[in-house]
């Protein structure tokens, strides 16, 4: 089931109009676009916006107040496919023919480092361990983990993630977790245990964070 399909039929009808239009839409062009009342559309933008997905910014107007045009956020945008999945495994299969897996496995650690050199700021901004992996765990659910911060035992913590964001290219590459791994332990400057994992059978995929004094 795609993220869009759990939108409400009226709002998906909505977003699909705003996908279409590149320049965004106002809340009167929405419902007549619609055949809807504004008062409904208004009621759905607010929605929407709530969650993330749509965006707006005021337009000058000859007469009268202001309008608002209205378009998708990138995570708008994310909700229609992008074939994405395609474009990977068809890179990662050719990395892999052209290098081979060593190679493979050290580039996909390395881009995870890369990745995590674009939220190291973030991260080091905190004090502690546990806001730090608090702010890791924002980090992958912009990332599209849908992700929590599991149990904290001692000196070790844990992110939690219900769903994959690579799960169909790493049922046949699974050095494709060492991505993930790198960019935790990148981030937190410690150890992390792939303690579940959903592509080896997991419910879940269970990171255990540990903090050994690990360098950089």
């Amino acid at each position: 089931m795609s993220a869009l399909s759990t939108i409400g039929h009226r709002q998906q009808l909505l977003l699909k109009a705003l996908q279409r239009s590149e320049g965004g839409l106002t809340a009167d062009a929405l419902a007549k676009e619609l055949t809807i009342s504004r008062n409904a559309v208004i009621q759905h933008i607010a929605s929407l916006e709530g969650n993330g997905l749509i965006e707006n910014s005021s337009l000058s107007s000859t007469g009268g107040r202001p309008s608002r045009l209205y378009t998708l956020t990138d995570r708008g945008q994310e909700l229609f496919p992008r074939h994405y999945a395609l474009f990977s495994n068809l890179l990662v299969s050719w990395i892999r023919q052209k290098l081979g897996d060593k190679k493979l496995k050290t580039g996909l650690i390395d881009l995870g480092k890369q990745i995590a050199r674009e939220y190291q700021g973030r991260v080091d901004s905190h004090g502690s361990l546990t806001d730090k992996v608090s702010e890791v765990t924002s980090i992958m659910q912009e990332l599209g983990y849908d992700a929590v911060q599991g149990k904290k035992t001692g000196n070790t913590s844990e992110i939690v993630a219900s769903n994959c964001v690579f799960h169909k290219l790493a049922e046949e590459y699974q050095d494709i977790c060492q991505l993930d791994l790198s960019l935790m332990s990148t981030l937190l400057d410690a150890d992390i245990e792939h303690k579940e994992c959903m592509v080896k059978g997991g419910q879940c995929c269970r990171f255990k964070i540990s903090k050994t004094g690990k360098t950089k």
